[in-house]
């Protein structure tokens, strides 16, 4: 179970409370939103120290506690591992470990681990984001799946993972080796990439991006839309970067060869 410093449910329909993912001054009251499932703390966020940084830690499975917390925790990882079967999503199309690689659980590749405790957080619009509405932004964008109600079985065993690989970490810190990678270059050169695509990543892709029992599909209509964060240079970049790599951040290409093959793939069609 997540420790104190995440969250404390005893069971599923035991009240969720959650903190802004920074460090705040509680303002108005608590109010309860989707269903009673969650306490939503409204809060004035103020900026949290760039040296607040927690270790990357992997909670090992003896520690998914044996009742219905636990069987939540075990179910959203099997649908992070096959989300086609689990969504009845359309063959071929990507599932959240498509992005999310080992379950969310390797560093440099859009890992979850330590993801739960930085909502709700403050969106781009100066709203406040929960967890479930990311979940939900995700599945839309990556996966073109339906969105979840906040108490929809799946929605609850996905937010119980997520908050399992964030036992222990303090609310609002950063882990590192959360999110993608980074690259030493910012540019790429898209003709060279196709040398790259058909030497590096055809085999597993399929020589038309369209994905095989190797590798998920990275452009046309089954695979990420243009609104996806993934479509953007450099979060793409840096997620192939953390997706080549062995032992931990380095990559098996060089970064040159990185940025030009993410110039060719994303060059290419896809939904919007």
């Amino acid at each position: 179970m997540p420790s104190a410093a995440v969250f404390r449910r005893p069971v599923l329909a035991a009240t969720l409370v959650l903190v802004a993912a920074c460090r705040a001054e509680r303002a108005d009251p608590p109010r309860r939103v989707f269903g009673g499932m969650v306490t939503l703390v409204a809060a004035t966020p103020t900026p949290r120290p760039e040296s607040d940084t927690a270790f990357f830690v992997v909670p090992a499975d003896s520690l998914i506690p044996s009742d219905a917390m636990g069987a939540a925790i075990r179910r959203g990882r099997a649908i992070a591992i096959a989300t086609r079967d689990s969504m009845h999503l359309e063959a071929g199309a990507l599932r959240c470990a498509s992005c999310h690689l080992d379950a969310g659980t390797k560093r440099g590749a859009l890992p979850w681990v330590g993801t739960y405790a930085r909502y709700p957080r403050v969106d781009t619009h100066g709203g406040v984001m929960t967890v479930h509405e990311r979940v939900n932004i995700c599945l839309r964008r990556n996966l073109r799946a339906p969105a979840l109600a906040p108490d929809h079985p799946q929605m609850e065993a996905l937010v119980s993972y997520i908050a399992f690989l964030s036992r222990g970490v303090p609310l609002g810190s950063h882990v590192e080796g959360q999110g993608d990678d980074t690259l030493t270059v910012k540019a790429g050169n898209s003709t060279e990439g196709a040398a790259v695509w058909r030497t590096e990543c055809a085999s597993c892709h399929g020589a038309n991006g369209q994905g095989s029992t190797k590798g998920g599909p990275v452009w046309g209509r089954r695979s990420f839309t243009s609104a996806s964060e993934l479509a953007s240079w450099s979060t793409f970049a840096g997620f192939l970067r953390g997706h080549m790599s062995t032992g931990g951040r380095r990559s098996a290409m060089s970064d040159q060869k990185v940025a030009n093959v993410t110039s060719f793939i994303l060059r290419q069609g896809r939904a919007k």
